[in-house]
C-alpha cells in the first residue's frame, strides 16, 4: 500500500444547480456543477458580470439554498444540517471577504474582528489575543482601536482579510475582494490573502474580474452559460 495520503476535500459539490422562481417565470442560473476544492490550493473564478459567480460563492458558503444537488463542506452535507448547525459550521470553517469590507461601524477593528471568536464561545480575553496577533500580522496592529471610518479603504479590507481568517478556516471564500480599491492597494491585499494562505494552509476561493490576479492561483475556473469550465494557463 501506497503512504501518500489523497488530498481532502475542504468543499465539494454535486450536481449543483440554482434555479430563481417569480411567479411563472423560472431563471435557471446553473444546473449539475461539480466543484471540489483540496485542502491549501487556490481556485479563481471568473465570468462575466450576470454569470452566477456571486450565487455559486453563496451556496459554497451555506448562505444560500441550491434548488438542486449538494454542497458538502469539510465532509458535512449543508443540506442535513439545522440552520444553527450550518450557522456553527460556516463560522468555523469558512471565512468570507467581499468588495465592501462589511466591518461594524460602531466596533474597532479589534473588536470587528473579535467578534467570530467570540461567536465559537471564547473568552473575551483568549478572543481579543487571537485578533490581535492576526491584525498584527497583517500590519494593523497600531489600528486595532480605530474604528472602520478611521481607516483607509486598504486597511478595512485588510481588517476584513483578519477577521476571515481568525477563526482559522478550512477556506476562505472572496467576491471580488480587491474589486473597490486601486490596483497597488489591490495587489497589496491580495499578496497578504496569497501569504497567510501559504501560512495558515487555508484554501481560498476568489470569485474576480481581473485575470492577473487570477493567473496567480492554482486553478483558474470559468462559469459561462451554465457551466464551469477549468481553463488552461494559455487562456487566462
Amino acid at each position: 500500500m501506497s503512504d501518500v495520503s489523497m488530498p481532502t476535500a475542504v468543499i465539494h459539490c454535486d450536481g449543483l444547480g440554482k434555479t430563481y422562481a417569480e411567479g411563472k417565470l423560472h431563471t435557471p442560473v446553473f444546473d449539475g456543477l461539480e466543484l471540489t476544492v483540496y485542502t491549501g490550493e487556490t481556485v479563481a473564478i471568473l465570468g462575466a458580470s450576470g454569470a452566477g459567480k456571486s450565487t455559486l460563492l453563496h451556496l459554497l458558503g451555506g448562505l444560500d439554498t441550491p434548488t438542486a444537488g449538494e454542497v458538502y463542506v469539510a465532509g458535512k452535507k449543508m443540506s442535513a444540517l439545522s440552520d444553527a448547525e450550518r450557522g456553527r459550521l460556516r463560522n468555523h470553517a469558512l471565512g468570507f471577504v467581499y468588495q465592501f469590507h462589511h466591518l461594524l461601524p460602531e466596533f474597532t477593528a479589534l473588536e470587528n474582528v473579535m467578534l467570530p471568536v467570540l461567536l465559537n464561545g471564547t473568552s473575551v480575553s483568549d478572543a481579543a489575543a487571537k485578533s490581535r496577533a492576526l491584525l498584527e500580522q497583517v500590519g494593523l496592529g497600531h489600528r486595532l482601536e480605530h474604528k472602520p471610518g478611521e481607516l483607509s479603504g486598504g486597511e478595512r479590507q485588510r481588517a476584513a482579510v483578519a477577521r476571515a481568517l481568525v477563526n482559522k478556516p478550512a477556506c476562505v471564500l472572496g467576491d471580488e475582494p480587491t474589486g473597490n480599491l486601486d490596483e497597488k492597494t489591490a495587489e497589496t491585499v491580495f499578496e497578504l490573502m496569497l501569504e497567510l494562505n501559504r501560512a495558515h494552509k487555508t484554501s481560498l476561493v476568489l470569485v474576480t474580474h481581473d485575470r492577473r490576479l487570477a493567473r496567480r492561483l492554482d486553478r483558474v475556473l470559468e462559469l459561462h452559460e451554465g457551466k464551469l469550465r477549468e481553463l488552461a494557463p494559455s487562456e487566462v
